[in-house]
Order: structure tokens, then C-alpha cells, then sequence
């Protein structure tokens, strides 16, 4: 018997596309990282973080966008940006119920669909580390 993959326990693709829909128009709409996605094809977001989320979850979904790092080269991601998307994901998890164990994995992006995105992926968790450790130091101060 196969365990169902994080794809299928999430609800397969009508939840996922319903999850990326309200995620995308959040961020795009955010008064604090809106401004990034000014000039982006919104419909071609949705399309291509449908691809990496699925393919992520364990569908059998290539993810057919560039590759992270290249994608946000153009783009100076500051430690609090990141984890402005961060908090929206898991605000729009928590709104669709996702199970734990799917918003952890999702959260954490663990086995990423393609090589080097995890690199990037962690640079910039480090950058909202760094950030944060030293807004911590100067608040003791």
C-alpha cells in the first residue's frame, strides 16, 4: 500500500490552485513586498508557484520556471521581505486547513523540485536570521 504523497493529502490540485490563488493575490497586494511583483505577470505567477508547489508536494508537476536564485537575482530580498512572504504562506496555509505535517514540509522547503534552489532558499532564510539576530542586539542595548 502506497502512502499518499503531500501532494494528495493537501487535497490535489483544485486545493492547491485554490492556496496559490489567495497567496499570490495577498502578496502581490502587500503593502510591504507588493512593490516586487509590480511589473510580474500575475497569472504567470500562480502558473509557475502552482508548478513548484505541486512538484515540491510530490506531484507528478514539472516545475517549468527558472531557477530561484536567477529568478530573485534582480531583486535586493531584505532579511524582513522574506519573512513577510513567509508569514503570508503560513496565514493562507492556516486559512485552508493544511494538514501539519504538509504545511511543515512546505514551509521548510525540504526536497526541492530542482537542483539549486535550495540554495537560494536558504540564503535568504540565513539573511532573515542575521537580521533578526541583530535587531535582537541592538534592542538589549
Amino acid at each position: 500500500m502506497n502512502n499518499p504523497s503531500l501532494f494528495e493529502q493537501l487535497g490535489g490540485e483544485p486545493k492547491l490552485r485554490a492556496i496559490i490563488d489567495r497567496f499570490v493575490d495577498r502578496v502581490f497586494d502587500d503593502i510591504m513586498i507588493g512593490f516586487f511583483f509590480r511589473r510580474a505577470n500575475r497569472d504567470r505567477i500562480k502558473a509557475k508557484e502552482y508548478e513548484f508547489a505541486a512538484a515540491h508536494l510530490g506531484a507528478d508537476v514539472e516545475y517549468t520556471g527558472r531557477p530561484l536564485a536567477e529568478a530573485h537575482a534582480a531583486h535586493p530580498i531584505m532579511g524582513g521581505q522574506f519573512l513577510r512572504r513567509l508569514k503570508i504562506l503560513e496565514e493562507v496555509l492556516d486559512e485552508f486547513e493544511v494538514p501539519p505535517e504538509v504545511k511543515r514540509h512546505w514551509v521548510l522547503h525540504r526536497g526541492e523540485p530542482r537542483a539549486g534552489h535550495a540554495g537560494c532558499w536558504q540564503r535568504l532564510r540565513s539573511i532573515a536570521a542575521a537580521e533578526r539576530a541583530q535587531s535582537t542586539k541592538e534592542q538589549t542595548r
